[in-house]
């Protein structure tokens, strides 16, 4: 039986009991389904830029994949677009000298880089350099998504991989139920729930760094989001009684309960860009379906009625709230504006197990899970994309700002 909306997810990992959608991960996830026809596209060609060894194949290899995947490229002998120089081995890194053109314009780019993860940087800024100056859209090659990997009864740990799925690195080892990482908008801190000390507590990290618990209160604490301007954190706690939406200032600890449903639950607070407003899931009417609260006002509305379920909402001040939403028997990725309402929802997906979504910062792309497995989705229409093909149980994605 589907978990009843994310809090409860918690619950299932902590017990070591997981919804049917994770139970069936080790079978091939199926096909999406997109429901636009997809979005124009710049034709560019790579033809002119000489890239003879290792490290120059890859830089050509991760440039070609990060324009690809933002949705206004099509690599191909010839375009409109065009790159050319060389790209050339330099000991144990590379230097590349390269000119883009495009109709009317052109800019040039030369960089020398270091070791492997050097190279495919390099690779990252400039496909989002091209990105921004030739389709004056956001570039997110050089972001990162962070996902949990469960293997087991309360085995699960978080990983981190760039935005084409490369460079895949595990970031804790603690072997206990751990679900929701969030990033903080500094692109450094990752939020996130783990039964480290056999209780559910948040706690912050930066890859690489040393954690620090956030939230310890008696009782759940899950659901961290940062605000936009990185001063507060929307948690639920249920310290005094059941699970309920709070405010917590990351300078001093004050905490602002938000929410007074006695006979419901809360869960998946998310801030809205202008940080006035947290949409939030709420079972109060008996189905978890998504809210809107005025953080000043403490006013809260229903925002969704249609479908049984309404839940994991991620906000973009571009893209507008995206969500996974359960009709027709299974659960899609819908997005909908938040000042029109449900009746601007559209379905990025068909019904399925499609749970978890997050946006990337350009507001057009989103990556969830799926059975165990990863899968960017463009809203514009392309075809989805599986973001690793590394055996594991991915699940519980969350796309960096930067």
């Amino acid at each position: 039986m589907m978990h009843r909306f994310c809090l409860a997810f918690l619950f299932f990992a902590a017990i070591g009991v997981m919804p049917a959608a994770f139970a069936q991960s080790a079978a091939q996830p199926p096909l999406i389904s997109v429901v636009k026809k997809g979005a124009d596209k710049n034709t560019v060609s790579l033809s002119g830029l000489q890239a003879p060894g290792t490290y120059g194949q890859l830089f050509v290899k991760t440039l070609t994949r990060d324009l690809e995947l933002s949705g206004w490229f099509k690599v191909a002998p010839s375009g409109a677009v065009t790159v050319k120089g060389s790209v050339a081995d330099a000991g144990s890194g590379v230097q590349s000298t390269c000119r883009v053109e495009w109709p009317g314009k052109a800019f040039n780019w030369a960089r020398t880089s270091l070791g492997q993860a050097e190279v495919r940087r390099q690779a990252h800024q400039l496909a989002d350099e091209m990105v921004k100056l030739i389709a004056g859209e956001v570039g997110i090659a050089q972001t990162r998504i962070v996902f949990v990997n469960r293997r087991g009864r309360n085995n699960a740990d978080l990983y981190v991989c760039d935005a084409d799925g490369q460079n895949v690195m595990q970031v804790t080892h603690d072997n206990v139920a751990v679900v929701g990482p969030r990033w903080a908008p500094n692109g450094r801190d990752i939020y996130y729930t783990s039964f480290l000390k056999g209780y559910p507590a948040v706690y912050r990290m930066a890859v690489g760094a040393e954690r620090k618990a956030l939230a310890t209160f008696k009782g759940l604490n899950t659901g961290a989001a940062i605000s936009p301007d990185g001063s507060r954190a929307a948690i639920i706690l249920s310290y005094q009684g059941n699970p309920e939406l709070y405010v917590l200032t990351l300078s001093g600890g004050n905490l602002t309960r938000l929410t007074q449903t006695p006979h419901g639950s809360e869960a998946s607070p998310c801030w809205s860009p202008d940080g006035r407003s947290i949409v939030y899931v709420s079972d109060v009417d008996r189905t978890p379906q998504l809210y809107l609260v005025d953080v000043a006002t403490r006013r809260s509305r229903r925002l969704t009625y249609k479908g049984s379920e309404n839940v994991n909402p991620d906000w973009h001040a571009k893209g507008g709230i995206v969500y996974a939403t359960k009709r027709s028997g299974g659960y899609q990725i819908a997005v909908l504006n938040p000042q029109e309402g449900e009746r601007s929802a559209t379905m990025v997906t068909q019904p399925g197990t499609y749970e978890h979504p997050s946006w990337a910062a350009n507001g057009r792309h989103v990556v969830c899970s799926n059975r165990g497995a990863l899968y960017i989705l463009d809203t514009l229409g392309d075809p989805a994309v599986r973001l690793i093909n590394i055996a594991g149980n991915w699940m519980s994605p969350d796309w960096s700002e930067r």
